[in-house]
């Protein structure tokens, strides 16, 4: 699947006829002209989880990693939805065409689709854009950054986190604030992702954003766990990824989409 860029040059003559119809169009028509937002997600391949390791002094990432596969993507569909549903609410007449892409390299190495200050997508993708008539690609991919666990008063952390997971510490000793129970170590979700507006014509980014949430859950936070992984349930742990995800992306595609 070769990389193809979006950018299709026009004619002199084609660009000449742009140039007049966006000079007759009167400037309120043309800020008023809704969007059609192709989104793309390459985050829901896997969920990884990120065991801290114990510091030691070196700067080097030594946190044990487990990936699970999610073969079936409903990460990524759960992804589609929450962009699709905050671009719509956020600019009245906007529609958002959700674009599915089945796990692959792409979801893994999404640095090869940015090419200094534009994107290129596979030919497959582009084609898609132009049956939508899309006049922006909203592009969901992975993002790396230092693991920073937010606490009440504090972050913590050890390593880095990329894309969707849950990170879990075994070892830092935490109190809580309310109840003053204390317990050793913590689960956490974390959503790392870029998110990146471009202009589905010329592939040109317009705006980016990059993300480093989490959600901590504390051994001390339950009556139950003294491990960590034990403190949520599978369904638990579901539904904890997705509602940070989901409350994540309600709150940075305004910021996204916001017009200059």
């Amino acid at each position: 699947m070769n990389p193809t860029a979006l950018h299709r040059p026009p004619t002199r003559r084609q660009s000449l006829s742009l140039l007049s119809a966006c000079a007759l169009a009167p400037a309120w028509a043309r800020a008023a002209e809704p969007r059609r937002c192709a989104v793309v997600s390459l985050l829901g391949d896997e969920m990884v989880l990120v065991y801290a390791a114990p510091v030691t002094g070196t700067s080097l990432d030594r946190n044990g990693r487990r990936t699970l596969a999610d073969t079936t993507g409903s990460l990524d569909k759960i992804a589609l939805a929450a962009t699709g549903k905050a671009i719509e609410t956020y600019e009245a007449g906007a529609r958002a065409v959700l674009l599915t892409v089945p796990p692959s390299p792409l979801h893994q190495t999404p640095e090869t689709l940015f090419d200094g200050s534009s994107i290129t997508l596979p030919g497959s993708l582009v084609n898609a854009l132009d049956q939508a008539q899309a006049t922006h690609v909203v592009l969901l991919t992975k993002h790396r950054g230092p693991a920073s666990i937010a606490l009440a008063d504090s972050k913590i952390g050890v390593g880095a986190l990329r894309g969707l997971g849950y990170y879990i510490d075994r070892v830092t000793g935490i109190r809580m604030v309310e109840s003053g129970h204390t317990g050793t170590g913590l689960l956490a979700a974390y959503v790392y992702m870029r998110l990146t507006l471009a202009d589905a014509r010329t592939g040109a980014v317009l705006r980016q954003r990059l993300v480093a949430a989490t959600r901590a859950y504390p051994v001390a936070s339950s009556e139950r766990a003294v491990d960590p992984w034990e403190v949520l349930t599978a369904q638990q742990k579901v539904a904890g990824l997705r509602g940070l995800l989901e409350s994540r992306l309600a709150e940075e595609i305004p910021a996204l989409m916001a017009t200059t």
